[in-house]
């Protein structure tokens, strides 16, 4: 269990985490949130007593979630120490997601506009996770439906990764034609 109060047993625990948003206590990282739904049940489960027994919060290492807004900066909240963020390492900014797809016919604007109409919920803020793996995965297959190319290897889009989520039942993915080639270890 990653979670602990005392004098809350096992039983408490798991009925504390359904009450925080997380749809299923003995998965520890659930697939069907958003990550932002993820670090909001987290710092639901603080505000009410727990202690944290994994390294540390989502909102450590991802402060630009919306639910991560008011979070002190440098506070893991797990078994990690805390950390001065002024002498911590920034990480380095990720592009915009409309960076991700292209097509040659179709400009960044239309790259966007696309990305819209296949339902991805940001085009534009880098890194910020506020749809569910599944979504994701629809969006992706969207784009990919639509001729756009991803910009990343295969094995980045969600229905690589996560081949048994629903949108990625039966589908398959031309990974000759689709994506970037495939990085050797270490590049990014």
């Amino acid at each position: 269990m990653l979670w602990t109060q005392p004098g809350v047993s096992e039983l408490g625990v798991r009925r504390a985490m359904v009450d925080c948003g997380f749809p299923d206590p003995a998965n520890i990282t659930p697939r069907e949130m958003s990550t932002n739904d993820a670090a909001q049940a987290q710092l639901c489960m603080l505000e009410i007593g727990f202690r944290y027994q994994g390294r540390r919060i989502l909102c450590t290492d991802s402060p630009e979630l919306p639910a991560c807004a008011n979070v002190p900066r440098g506070r893991t909240f797990g078994t990690d120490p805390d950390f001065d963020p002024a002498v911590h390492g920034t990480r380095a900014a990720l592009p915009p997601p409309y960076t991700f797809w292209q097509r040659a016919d179709t400009d960044a604007d239309g790259v966007k506009q696309a990305m819209r109409a296949c339902g991805f919920a940001s085009v534009t803020l880098p890194g910020v996770d506020l749809m569910k793996a599944d979504e994701v995965a629809a969006a992706e297959l969207c784009m990919l439906d639509r001729h756009f190319t991803y910009t990343w290897p295969a094995n980045a889009l969600m229905c690589k990764s996560s081949p048994a989520l629903p949108s990625c039942r039966g589908r398959k993915i031309d990974t000759q034609n689709c994506c970037a080639a495939p990085r050797a270890a270490g590049q990014r």
